[in-house]
């Protein structure tokens, strides 16, 4: 009896030390049995219209887009874009939709995001998760803004913080080639430059690991 109990809190204290290492790992890198797919936006190259509620400080584009202007949708962005393979190659287009929750320019705001993604020829994907900008008000767009000079560096952050207990998001399905896919993803965003009317100059890229 002794060493069978021995034998299940040994088991219990090897599943939580699991469950805290898979919490603590780096959401951005894959693990074993993981397959990666990433796709591409280049900014602004890629991007093809975005609108916004009227909370939302962004410029819209292009000219003469109607804004989200009903009260329902006073918090929200919808952005529609082309998408990238690693090498540069335009392979499909990407829909993505955000509700914000707050303030989008406070840095602990946290909001859900749906992606759709398009691949001609292959199928769709379906991606959620719960997003963060991090410091990009706070650092970057706040200062251009006040000081009139636009901003140029190397900002990199992974913005993806669930809703998986790993800081993931969730790949919810697929069809055609993607039929039945499962895993997750992170949305991993690099920022190079910002001018002082509102263009932003880098990559989105979405990261999906995939189970096999």
């Amino acid at each position: 009896m002794m060493i069978s109990r021995l034998k299940s809190s040994l088991l219990v204290v090897t599943l939580l030390m699991g469950a805290s290492q898979i919490a603590r790992a780096d959401p951005a890198a894959p693990r074993p049995g993981e397959t990666v797919l990433s796709f591409y936006v280049r900014l602004p190259d890629h991007g093809v219209a975005l609108t916004t509620g009227g909370a939302v400080k962004m410029r819209r584009g292009p000219d003469g887009i109607a804004a989200l202007a009903e009260p329902a949708l006073d918090n929200t962005l919808a952005l529609l874009c082309k998408l990238a393979d690693a090498e540069g190659k335009v392979v499909g287009f990407a829909s993505e939709l955000e509700i914000f929750s707050a303030d989008p320019s406070a840095t602990d705001t946290r909001w859900p995001t749906a992606w759709t993604l398009a691949i001609p020829g292959r199928g769709m994907i379906y991606l959620h998760q719960i997003e963060r900008s991090g410091r990009l008000v706070t650092d970057i767009i706040g200062p251009t803004m006040a000081t009139g000079k636009p901003w140029s560096g190397d900002w990199t952050v992974t913005t993806t913080v669930g809703p998986l207990p790993d800081g993931r998001g969730r790949i919810v399905g697929g069809s055609g080639e993607f039929a039945g896919i499962a895993g997750s993803f992170v949305e991993v965003d690099r920022l190079t430059n910002y001018s002082v009317d509102g263009v932003l100059t880098g990559t989105v890229e979405l990261r999906l690991f995939v189970r096999k």
